[in-house]
């Protein structure tokens, strides 16, 4: 009996880089590059244990070219097993890029057409394309869209207060990102029977969205052209005043791309509270830091109006969700901003949110019977790209 090919999924994030392989729809292993404290760390996820590999790469972006070897170094992959497909996550602007494709010459030849307009995200997806086509130039790699699950918003949930022939013609649309996530979270919920008419689903990773979700699908989101919309994140500005950042980069002499590598890499808790990890954050805070604290309570409070936003969007709503690093590992932070939203009817159970620390499923951290459900669901990005990817091959 043949056996079914591997299927490779690659997700570069802004702060991680992930990669998972999958025999039909199941996962074999994952490989999870990330930071900490300022070195490249790796963790492997292989037959339900999870190992940390010593690694020595200086920066994330070289985690592409020792993925093959690290799955071939342990065993998991060999000369002799084929992967029958790649598929990459895409942050790209853009109607084109709302829905998943073949990354073939014409979808490439649109990604460079549109590196100018967000460098920083297309130039990410661009590189971990090309490295890719380097170590698999036989194997078809289809972009997965992280704004193709919000193509169900509705039509005045689309544009900014321009005119709309300059909207449609140049293609400047809120077209929404972290739908992988979001779709994802949506899914584990609908298996599990515990997805609501009116859900409200917070991303908090090193990016922040809250995206409405009504009836399983979205609705809308906080994240418009790019993913520099929306509440404070990690080192992401969040949304800022136009006439505000003409004002900066008047002052601080900006070019175009200095501008945007300031409010893209350099702002959100980094700028206000000097540094991007709410691990960090918290332990200064404790020892009376003024500005982690600042940055802190700014924190959650953009992410509380955030969802006040998306559940005025939705008539209301029955269910909060928090995903993404922080939502999964941050008991603090899901404290604080739960404790904001009473006049939601939404409480946190203390003693359930404290152990909630790095669930493997959904896991409500709401008061029994004095709360609307509050649902604490793991991130699987992966599973569901290799979803979405199954169903490009058929």
């Amino acid at each position: 009996m043949a056996v079914a090919p591997l299927i490779l999924i690659a997700n570069p994030g802004s702060a991680s880089r992930k990669y998972a392989l999958f025999r039909a729809k199941k996962i074999v292993a994952e490989l999870h590059f990330e930071y900490r404290d300022e070195r490249v760390i790796c963790t492997l996820t292989h037959n339900g244990s999870r190992v940390e590999l010593p690694v020595e790469l200086p920066t994330l972006k070289d985690a592409t070219s020792h993925v093959v070897q690290f799955f071939k170094d342990q065993h998991i992959l060999t000369d002799e097993t084929p992967i029958g497909a790649i598929g990459l996550r895409v942050v790209a602007p853009g109607a084109f890029f709302l829905q998943h494709r073949q990354l073939d010459e014409a979808a490439i030849s649109q990604l460079e057409a549109l590196e100018a307009r967000a460098p920083l995200h297309i130039k990410a997806t661009l590189t971990e394309l090309r490295l890719l086509r380097r170590h698999f130039p036989h194997t078809p790699i289809f972009g997965l869209s992280d704004s193709a699950f919000h193509h169900t918003k509705p039509d005045y949930a689309w544009n900014y207060g321009i005119t709309l022939a300059d909207a449609d013609q140049f293609d400047i649309k809120r077209f929404g990102y972290h739908g992988l996530s979001v779709g994802a979270a949506v899914e584990s919920l609908r298996k599990a029977h515990k997805l609501a008419p009116k859900t409200v689903v917070c991303h908090m990773g090193s990016g922040i969205s809250v995206t409405a979700v009504h009836e399983g699908q979205s609705h809308d989101t906080t994240m418009g052209y790019s993913p520099l919309e929306g509440p404070l994140m990690a080192t992401r500005s969040g949304s800022v005043d136009y006439s505000a950042i003409q004002a900066l980069k008047e002052a601080r002499g900006f070019s175009t791309s200095e501008l945007e590598t300031y409010l893209n890499a350099q702002s959100g808790l980094l700028g206000l509270g000097g540094s991007s990890d709410v691990r960090e954050l918290l332990q200064r805070e404790a020892h009376g830091d003024h500005y982690a604290a600042l940055a802190l309570k700014t924190f959650v409070y953009s992410i509380q109006k955030a969802i006040g936003q998306m559940s005025a969007a939705l008539g209301g709503m029955d269910l909060l969700v928090l995903t993404g690093t922080i939502g999964e590992r941050s008991a603090p932070i899901r404290q604080r901003l739960v404790a904001g939203l009473g006049y939601l009817d939404f409480f946190v159970e203390t003693k359930a949110n404290h152990h909630c620390t790095d669930p493997q499923e959904a896991t409500i951290i709401s008061r029994l019977a004095h709360s609307r459900p509050v649902y604490v669901v793991p991130t699987n990005e992966a599973t569901e790209m290799a979803r979405h990817l199954q169903e490009l091959l058929k």
